[in-house]
């Protein structure tokens, strides 16, 4: 299998410089669903593919999960290491679309924000449903490019690009140069449903990054903008095909 994989891909630039309102609650938000959502039992072996610097896969171990935590990246499995204590998470060189395990070894398997990294998305699934079992679950997290964010910001940027100082700074509707895919409701679902059932899609958050949004949140009371976001939020959980992040939860076909 021919796949090209940045072996030393850092995380430098994934969180902005400037963190407004927004950013830092959908930070948050994204990973206390998608962990909430993957409710590993008591020793309950948990595959976290694209850990990083394995965050939420401590988490997870925390949670009462086996967690190992998987990254084709030589520089994060290094920053994995000294984030996590001895025998906390098991940490794996790979790649999602060549999984090292056994088939049906996994109960759960969870992909936050990753899967638009991939080279090949489809092989991934397709890699997923072969190693969990059939009881199993995999939870999928990744940005929406058809936000009601990225829908607005497109539609307001003949006004509002002409008021960017930085004009060669990426529209945030556009994917970053290490995406390899841009994903939004239909496509995320008309990929996995190839391998899985879905059991539950829930959204996260609504108009992040859209025109000034983020400043206008940093000048209200914390609590008042705390409010609006939490609002929002409750919202997105209704209409993931606007959410600026699509959680999916999948249990394998076994027809």
């Amino acid at each position: 299998m021919d796949i090209k994989v940045d072996l030393e891909w850092g995380d430098e630039g994934v969180v902005p410089e400037k963190i407004y309102p927004d950013t830092q609650f959908i930070f948050t938000r994204m990973g206390e669903v998608t962990c909430g959502m993957v409710a590993p039992s008591e020793g309950e072996w948990v595959l976290d593919i694209g850990c990083g610097r394995a965050v939420d896969a401590l988490e997870l171990a925390k949670r009462g999960g086996k967690a190992i935590g998987l990254d084709p990246s030589g520089r994060m499995i290094a920053e994995a290491k000294s984030y996590i204590g001895d025998g906390e998470v098991e940490l794996v060189r790979g790649i999602g679309e060549a999984l090292p395990f056994k088939r049906h070894s996994l109960d759960k398997i969870m992909c936050k924000g990753a899967l638009d990294h991939f080279a090949d998305p489809q092989r991934m699934t397709e890699e997923m449903s072969q190693v969990l079992k059939p009881e199993g679950a995999a939870i999928i997290a990744i940005a929406n490019f058809e936000s009601l964010s990225c829908r607005v910001g497109r539609a307001l940027y003949p006004i509002t690009g002409r008021f960017n100082r930085e004009k060669d700074e990426r529209p945030p509707w556009e994917p970053p140069p290490d995406h390899t895919y841009r994903f939004d409701y239909p496509l995320l679902r008309g990929l996995v449903e190839q391998q899985f059932k879905v059991e539950k899609t829930i959204g996260v958050s609504l108009l992040w990054t859209a025109p000034y949004w983020g400043k206008l949140l940093s000048i209200l009371p914390r609590q008042v903008a705390a409010v609006v976001l939490a609002l929002l939020d409750r919202i997105a959980r209704r209409f993931p095909s606007l959410s600026d992040v699509i959680i999916i939860k999948l249990t394998p076909r076994n027809d």
